[in-house]
């Protein structure tokens, strides 16, 4: 599971907004607003980093322990793939 690479979607374009993110879903047209947590998942799930290596990043960031930071990495992650905008690879 950790090692997937997920990536946005060629339906999916985003545009950082002060601390949040704004993701807009093309072929829906519905926009989607992630706060700074979620827009660094979104801007680390390029399909170079796996979901264990964002997990990482995140716990660097914003000092957090890993077990958790897991959990809600893969969280984060189903819910923007539920949206169509990440694929899990």
């Amino acid at each position: 599971m950790y090692e997937r690479k997920p990536v946005k979607t060629k339906n999916a374009i985003s545009r950082k907004i002060e601390d949040e993110t704004l993701v807009l879903n093309l072929q829906t047209k519905q926009y989607h607003i992630l706060n700074e947590t979620a827009g660094m998942i979104w801007e680390l799930a390029d399909g170079n980093h796996t979901i264990e290596d964002i997990a990482l990043r995140v716990c660097e960031e914003f000092e957090a322990s890993v077990d958790i930071v897991k959990e809600d990495v893969v969280h984060t992650l189903e819910g923007l793939h539920r949206l169509g905008v990440i694929n899990l690879e």
